[in-house]
């Protein structure tokens, strides 16, 4: 445990669960969109659906108020094509109370070398909204102090777009050499096998042997065989793979504010809505309707796979009256192409491996492929 006279930093207690969410719903992301999380039907069950180990931690103050959080999670994934317990760090969340106390040099490299051995981990993912300037500044930027009382290490792997294709046109389905389908029972070993032979390219890649994938579908709500669009060669051969996936039973986005350009983009996209009878965008205080592309896979690159499974997707979408579909789009990617044409918008965004001092990053985690990551469970 580490702290100052008024605040502590200490493992998450079930106590603390309604102050965990009431600080995830008070700290806004700040973009041009504002938005806050809510997590139901609690802040751990998220984690349950794909790491194996987790934990919470808190700030909280000496009647148990939570000033501050954050969560370490462990699960299986690959790096340089050999399966090796990786985490992801997420949730970090500090009131305005608990901002500016050094709590990151005292509390931070400890719990981290703490898991680190506990678990048999050496390296973690975690995101960092672009203009999240507060954030990149306190945790990415290496200083002697932060050297010296061991603070962890952030290099940054990747920039990606979160990429929000919205819904409200009607688009005519184009000819294309690449057909697309629901998956159907047959497909789960297919599946799988695809999934996992793309993730043992990406750092961090989620293995998925054909138990995990069965697991996803028994334990992830909502998610059935038939959620997963597949590409078809013209020989019959799976060539690519996605689940849209709507996480609103264990996580619901809600906007805070309308900002910038993103208040313009409101104001045509409801007039457009409007006009299709189509559903508006929310006013704030109210959740985003939108699904997740998430077992997202086209091993060879081609976009022609991507841009098929999309307009598939994008139709599903439309039916049921979702908002946007979202993904993770990587800068400078070739299948990028396939996103042309469609109406969206993006917040830039950073992939940072983070190690414990004297941990070396490996070269193929800097230079590989996007590392493996569900949007939908951060």
């Amino acid at each position: 445990m580490a702290g100052s006279p008024e605040l502590v930093v200490r493992r998450a207690l079930p106590a603390d669960e309604a102050g965990r969410r009431e600080l995830l719903a008070a700290v806004a992301m700040e973009t041009d969109l504002s938005l806050s999380i809510r997590r139901a039907p609690t802040v751990d069950a998220m984690y349950a659906l794909h790491a194996r180990a987790w934990e919470g931690w808190v700030v909280a103050d000496e009647r148990g108020r939570v000033e501050g959080m954050g969560s370490v999670l462990v699960r299986d994934g690959y790096v340089d094509g050999v399966m090796a317990p990786v985490g992801y760090l997420g949730d970090l969340r500090f009131s305005k109370r608990a901002e500016g106390r050094l709590l990151l040099d005292r509390a931070y490299g400890p719990i981290l070398e703490d898991a680190s051995r506990r678990y048999g981990c050496r390296y973690y993912l975690t995101a960092i909204i672009a203009s999240n300037a507060k954030a990149r500044r306190a945790l990415t930027v290496h200083t002697e102090r932060a050297a010296r009382r061991g603070r962890p290490r952030y290099t940054l792997l990747r920039e990606f777009d979160i990429r929000s294709l919205h819904l409200v046109l009607p688009r005519r389905r184009p000819r294309s050499s690449v057909a697309v389908r629901r998956a159907e029972r047959r497909d789960v070993a297919p599946i799988a096998a695809l999934l996992d032979a793309d993730a043992r390219r990406r750092p961090f890649g989620y293995p998925m042997p054909e138990r995990e994938l069965r697991r996803r579908l028994e334990t992830w709500p909502g998610l059935r065989i038939e959620s997963f669009h597949v590409a078809e060669s013209a020989a019959g051969d799976l060539v690519g793979v996605v689940a849209p996936w709507d996480a609103s039973p264990v996580k619901r986005t809600v906007v805070e504010a309308y900002g910038g350009r993103m208040a313009r983009v409101r104001a045509l996209h409801d007039v457009a809505a409007r006009l299709l009878g189509r559903p508006t965008l929310p006013p704030p205080g109210e959740a985003l309707r939108y699904q997740y592309l998430t077992h997202l896979a086209v091993p060879s690159g081609d976009p022609a796979v991507l841009r098929a499974l999309l307009e598939s997707a994008y139709a599903a979408a439309r039916r049921e009256r979702m908002h946007f579909l979202s993904a993770p789009a990587p800068v400078g990617d070739p299948l990028d192409a396939a996103y042309r044409g469609f109406p969206a918008t993006n917040i830039r965004a950073g992939l940072y491996a983070v190690t414990l001092p004297g941990t070396p990053v490996p070269e193929s985690l800097l230079a590989g492929a996007m590392p493996g990551f569900e949007m939908a469970l951060v």
